[in-house]
């Protein structure tokens, strides 16, 4: 125990007037050893998987887990260490809870997709994906919906912001960086560093694209999340309904990423899917 507490002291005099920078390097996902493992279709589910040429920008790696019975389309944008190969368990809960067909991808340097991760890349990808979604008649005039998990939050917040969708869902994510970049550092040295947030990255306006179209959000938190707590993401409810947005937000029990796991978190996506996706007379 005094050794522990030895190391933690000496930490914090060498972090002493430490600033760490969040940068582009750090908002998007790194390279990473692909996992052992092959994505499987749900029960009723058909499994399509295309590689999309994005004009300008290369190759996009994208899966659709189309069920016949539905009009109704999901796509899931992952956290930083998503990998489409290892989502069966997350594809087959989003399916239980929704029904809807679902559309996942994978991030640069991931799956064959070489899109540069870049910030303009990224904010040029989501409408070209959509253009070439609909050229394979992958979506069309049903209900469309985007789900971000963690780094994919922002993503989905991103394909949305011109509009054409009937709801937007995020899962432990927020557009405060500076805020969620403070939970990654250990509260006895948090004093002694400084965090800055690069201004470039104000570039991508998470907040802004989640309420440019109106598009009806809802937020789905873990109580238990240490990355992406829940006073962060109802500070981004505040902040959304300040902007004029309509928002729901459930909290449930467990850890980052695990929301999918409770049946209030299912519950809430069911029910949210369905309302938004009535006519609107």
């Amino acid at each position: 125990m005094r050794g522990s507490v030895a190391t933690i002291l000496a930490a914090a005099m060498l972090l002493a007037g430490c600033t760490a920078v969040i940068d582009q390097s750090s908002f998007f996902p790194a390279s990473a050893e692909p996992p052992q493992a092959v994505l499987r279709a749900p029960p009723g589910y058909v499994l399509e998987e295309a590689m999309l040429d994005l004009t300008g920008l290369g190759r996009m790696h994208v899966v659709r887990l189309d069920n016949p019975a539905s009009n109704t389309t999901i796509i899931y944008h992952g956290g930083n260490g998503n990998f489409v190969a290892a989502q069966t368990e997350r594809a087959a809960a989003l399916a239980g809870a929704s029904g809807t067909d679902l559309i996942l991808y994978d991030y640069p340097g991931r799956g064959g997709t070489n899109v540069p991760a870049t910030i303009d890349a990224s904010l040029a990808t989501g409408p070209a994906m959509l253009e070439q979604l609909r050229r394979l008649r992958w979506i069309g005039s049903g209900p469309l919906f985007a789900y971000g998990l963690s780094f994919g939050g922002s993503q989905a917040a991103a394909m949305v912001r011109n509009g054409g969708f009937s709801g937007l869902i995020i899962e432990g994510s927020a557009s405060d960086i500076q805020a969620v970049g403070r939970n990654f550092i250990p509260r006895l040295v948090k004093p002694f560093v400084r965090l800055k947030v690069d201004p470039a990255l104000g570039r991508f306006d998470y907040l802004g694209y989640a309420t440019a179209s109106r598009t009806p959000v809802l937020l789905l938190s873990s109580a238990d999340d240490e990355i992406v707590r829940v006073r962060n993401m109802r500070a981004f409810a505040d902040q959304l309904k300040q902007r004029g947005t309509q928002v729901e937000m459930v909290v449930v029990p467990g850890q980052h990423g695990t929301a999918l796991t409770q049946p209030a978190a299912l519950s809430a996506v069911r029910d949210f899917v369905s309302k938004q996706s009535r006519p609107r007379g």
